[in-house]
């Protein structure tokens, strides 16, 4: 009986530190709509003592059997490029790491944990677009060279539209400059963050679309908003992502995808805070998550834009993007904040770390 009296005696100790902690994350929110996109869903989640206890002891030997099939998996998708840089015909090359990407990115969506449970067509109503002037479009119908929009939330973005299209990975600048990136380069900026500025940068988004197109590159996908976010919201983009681009439709259009994750549970695929390690770790630790996607076809993304200046293109494409998301907004959050976020909750979690040990001290 004491000890279940010192616990309760206790609970509102912690949930009013906590409670001053989440308070001071507003200055990283969107003024317009108070949305913060980084904060993570888990945060609000904590099990009991003892089912943390009881779940280390379960997933243990399971988190650790993933870990060592990613590695593997890492391991081959690196085989896979080596090959295929040997490779000098274009079709040949890419139905080769069509083919290998395949089972390496199936191995690493198992080691994370992530199944997906549904792909499917968006729906012009939700979206308040015009319906499809013409029918028979699928998932995932990108032609070679077309440019890919999608929301950016961790690593299980990359593995997963690497399965399904075997893109080009197009990453952005702290000023918006494109950045191109391989599947590898591409994971390393993922769990890295904005600071990490590796590739090519002497390219625009067409240049790259065409070079894409011509060496059988695949798809582009491109992740415009900078930064991962909790799936709660679309990052503001930047005019210089678009510089040098003539229009959207040409040469070969753009589709639009959205990827939702699971939102509930002790942790989720949104890469926000933690480092890489850190989140992979925990990711793995997982049962199990899930994503489903979103696909709106470049037929009918040209519906929406056509007879429109650039400068009008890329931010109806960002609205269509976020209408594809569950509960979604567009906020005026850049990607600049994220480090500042980053570094303002780790300090945070440090602080409140120690408060909660003073507090347990004087409730004990």
């Amino acid at each position: 009986v004491d000890l279940a009296q010192r616990h309760r005696g206790r609970q509102p100790a912690l949930r009013a530190v906590k409670h001053r902690a989440m308070e001071k994350y507003r200055q990283f929110a969107d003024g317009g709509t108070g949305v913060n996109p980084f904060v993570p869903t888990w945060s609000h989640n904590r099990p009991p003592l003892l089912m943390r206890m009881l779940k280390m002891l379960l997933m243990s030997p399971i988190a650790l059997v993933r870990f060592l099939l990613l590695v593997v998996a890492i391991a081959w998708m690196a085989l896979a490029e080596l090959l295929c840089a040997l490779v000098f015909v274009g079709f040949l090359r890419y139905a080769l790491y069509r083919l290998m990407s395949s089972f390496g990115c199936r191995a690493m969506l198992l080691a994370l944990g992530v199944f997906p449970v549904r792909d499917a067509l968006a729906d012009h109503r939700r979206l308040k677009i015009a319906p499809p002037k013409t029918s028979g479009a699928s998932v995932y119908n990108a032609a070679r060279g077309s440019l890919v929009f999608c929301n950016q939330q961790g690593l299980a973005d990359i593995v997963f539209l690497c399965l399904r299209l075997s893109p080009t990975f197009v990453f952005v600048d702290r000023d918006g400059t494109p950045v191109r990136l391989s599947f590898l380069g591409a994971c390393r900026r993922s769990i890295s963050g904005p600071s990490a500025s590796v590739g090519s940068r002497a390219a625009s988004l067409e240049e790259i679309a065409e070079t894409a197109r011509r060496s059988w590159g695949g798809p582009v996908v491109v992740f415009p908003e900078g930064a991962n976010t909790n799936g709660s919201c679309v990052l503001s983009w930047k005019a210089k992502t678009f510089q040098g681009v003539t229009s959207l439709e040409k040469p070969v259009g753009a589709a639009v995808v959205s990827l939702e994750y699971n939102k509930a549970g002790a942790y989720t695929p949104h890469h926000t805070v933690n480092s890489g390690a850190r989140h992979v770790f925990w990711q793995c630790f997982q049962l199990w998550h899930t994503v489903s996607s979103l696909w709106l076809p470049a037929a009918e993304v040209a519906v929406v834009i056509r007879g429109k200046p650039l400068d009008q293109q890329w931010p109806l494409i960002r609205t269509v993007m976020a209408r594809m998301i569950a509960g979604a907004v567009e906020v005026e959050v850049p990607a600049e904040r994220y480090d500042e976020f980053r570094a303002y909750w780790d300090a945070a979690q440090k602080k409140g770390y120690t408060k909660q040990q003073v507090v347990g001290k004087k409730s004990s």
